[in-house]
Parts: C-alpha cells; structure tokens; sequence
C-alpha cells in the first residue's frame, strides 16, 4: 500500500537548510582548507573565494562589492602574537583601494612563510588564515 505524506516544506528544503547552517557553522568556526591553510574566520560576504598555487601563492576571490576598498595584510607566526614585518619594513600590508581590480578575478595575492595571515576591511578581519602543513 502507497501512503502520500504531505510537508508544508519543499522537498528536499529541510535538508539544504541544514546543509547551509552547516556551511555556516564552518565559516564561523573554521575548519575549511585552502591548501595548506584552514580558515579561522572568513567574511563570506566579502570574500567569496580562496586559492593557493603551487608557488604558495594565497590568493583571494573578493566580493565585486568590495573589490574597490583597500585590503591590509598582516602576518605572525603565533595566533595572537605580535606582527611580523614584511620585507618592505612595515607591519602592514596595503592593497591599494580603486586600483582597477577586475569583477571576479583572483587579485591580492601574497607568499609568506608565517603561520598566520590577517586580512583585514574597513578595520573589520574579513579573512584569517592558519598553516596546518
């Protein structure tokens, strides 16, 4: 015997709204992997993508919304610790706002060898990666 069961819901909508509280879940308290980094936090409404090459190159896929403002970059080697300079000598990394970055490009990318890269907006951290190889 066939039994019709009927749901206020559309089907399979309970499980992509779990599916999307998940993925949610993850953004907040990191866990996905970009190469040999996994993301502590990410601001998926600015960041929309993250990227390393085989050079180990960290390149970001930014949100067109967003890709007019100026992204700082920090680096560390401990979470929490003190700033690492870069090699022009400062503690910041400053990529230039309304520098003709195209729509849905990668742009922005770094090589370092710290453990930790900041990527910061607005001075809001959009972007906070840790090396776990």
């Amino acid at each position: 015997m066939f039994v019709k069961t009927y749901s206020r819901y559309p089907k399979g909508g309970f499980f992509l709204a779990v599916c999307l509280l998940v993925i949610s879940q993850i953004s907040v308290f990191g866990g996905v992997r970009f190469g040999p980094y996994e993301a502590l936090t990410i601001n998926s409404d600015v960041v929309r993508g993250v990227k390393v090459d085989d050079g180990k190159a960290v390149w970001l896929l930014l949100n067109p919304s967003y890709k007019e403002k100026e992204l700082i970059v920090k680096l560390s080697n401990e979470k929490g610790a003190g700033y690492r300079k870069w090699e022009n000598g400062t503690f910041e990394l400053v990529s230039p706002a309304n520098q003709g970055k195209q729509a849905n490009e990668w742009t922005d990318w770094v090589r370092t060898k710290s453990n930790y890269i900041e990527y910061w907006m607005e001075g809001t951290l959009v972007l906070h990666l840790k090396k776990v190889e």
